[in-house]
């Protein structure tokens, strides 16, 4: 792998250990309308990107009730719930890490900018970061485009660059932006999923940093 000189983190699923609360919130929208709930095997197997696609997974009908409607109450009821999430335990000593390296690190997400920041800063994260970088709605949606003003923001080489998230949409958008990419399993989807990106695969964030060579 080519040096690293800049980390991007995922959020939701990478940094933050919430894809229980996910399915937990989802759950509960279920009940709500009588249909079957599902368990986190469940909820992993079918979780992706695009969103839209997901929801149908778990078997919404758009023409009953609309993906905006769904995906409001879907964000109502996490960001009700928002604080029951916590940290994976090893988040500390691999921002520590990447810090004590002297690189930079940012985090890039799908999730509504406003909220992140404000979990970022509600988890004592906040001078860690160069910049956070989410989207400027609630509907999760790809962040390649976000990504891209990133790189140009930094006027850095993509290639050295490394994009360390949960799943396989991570992967898409490292490749597509020309980053490196470092997979964790035990986030938003199952480890068989990651490990067919062709990325690297890791049990942990401290073991992403190893593999790039960042001691922690």
């Amino acid at each position: 792998m080519k040096k690293v000189e800049h980390v991007f983190w995922d959020w939701n699923g990478t940094l933050l250990n919430d894809a229980w609360l996910c399915c937990d919130v989802m759950n509960g929208m279920l009940r709500e309308r009588n249909m079957p709930e599902m368990s986190m095997e469940h909820y992993a197997s079918i979780f992706d990107f695009p969103i839209e696609e997901y929801y149908l997974r778990v078997g919404f009908d758009f023409e009953k009730e609309s993906f905006e409607t769904l995906g409001l109450a879907f964000i109502d009821g996490y960001e009700i719930r928002r604080l029951e999430a916590s940290l994976f335990e090893d988040v500390r000593s691999g921002l520590d890490g990447v810090k004590a390296s002297g690189l930079g690190q940012s985090i890039l997400s799908a999730y509504k900018q406003d909220t992140l920041v404000r979990l970022v800063h509600e988890h004592k994260l906040e001078d860690y970061f160069h910049d956070l970088h989410g989207h400027h709605h609630i509907y999760p949606v790809g962040k390649a485009p976000q990504g891209q003003e990133a790189l140009d923001a930094l006027g850095i080489d993509p290639g050295a660059t490394v994009l360390i998230g949960d799943t396989t949409h991570d992967a898409e958008v490292a490749a597509e932006l020309g980053m490196q990419c470092v997979l964790i399993p035990g986030g938003n989807q199952p480890e068989a999923n990651l490990r067919a990106c062709g990325v690297p695969v890791v049990a942990s964030r401290v073991d992403a940093l190893a593999y790039l060579g960042i001691l922690v």
